[in-house]
């Protein structure tokens, strides 16, 4: 009895473990259908096209504004920081700020280094959610904004912004990552180094525009 029972349930995970290991995704675009066969998902990784301009994810408009972009991520940021602060009771320093930085900051900064507002209104407009969230941790209600990101050993978001930029650009520079928007690097002695980015304003190429 037992060996039948064995037999049984390993025939069973077998038989879906291979349904799952040769699964066949279906993508429908203008009628037609491109069928992918995917190995064992941790394995193997399939690359498919997808029309930027139809992404959901960054937004831009045709005067190159970030600012829909900038208002849905600060939208979605201040849900998940109300969703935190519903659910847990504790306001301590330490459990505050390990949930705002993994399920909150992080929806602020994502790609950040590609849509960094230069507009008031835009850098306010995230940083407002950094704003509201510490004012709710405990030992930090009766300070004003910057006392409490000195006390909480926290940055401000911009600050944060123009640091990954400048990571960004080092690593550009050394070879680390792609020049995919075609960045010149000058160097002087007088300034040293300088970076000459392509502008994004409506006359430029399109090659431009389309990154």
């Amino acid at each position: 009895f037992y060996l039948f029972l064995f037999f049984f349930f390993f025939f069973f995970f077998f038989f879906f473990f291979f349904i799952e290991m040769f699964e066949s995704f279906q993508l429908h675009k203008n009628n037609d259908i491109l069928r992918i066969f995917g190995i064992v998902r941790k394995l193997s990784t399939t690359f498919i096209t997808v029309d930027l301009s139809q992404s959901k994810e960054n937004m831009v408009s045709s005067n190159m504004s970030w600012t829909a972009q900038i208002k849905n991520m600060a939208d979605k940021a201040r849900q998940k920081g109300s969703w935190v602060l519903c659910v847990f009771y504790n306001r301590s320093p330490t459990i505050m700020l390990t949930l705002y930085k993994s399920m909150v900051r992080s929806l602020l900064e994502y790609c950040c280094p590609l849509w960094d507002p230069h507009k008031v209104s835009d850098i306010q407009e995230l940083e407002g959610v950094q704003r509201a969230f510490t004012a709710r941790i405990a030992g930090s209600q009766d300070l004003d904004y910057w006392e409490r990101l000195k006390k909480l050993s926290l940055m401000s978001l911009q600050r944060r912004r123009e640091r990954f930029i400048l990571l960004h650009m080092w690593k550009i520079l050394n070879g680390s990552v792609s020049n995919d928007v075609e960045i010149e690097f000058v160097s002087r002695p007088r300034t040293g180094i300088k970076a000459l980015v392509p502008s994004l304003r409506a006359g430029v190429t399109a090659f431009h525009q389309s990154l």
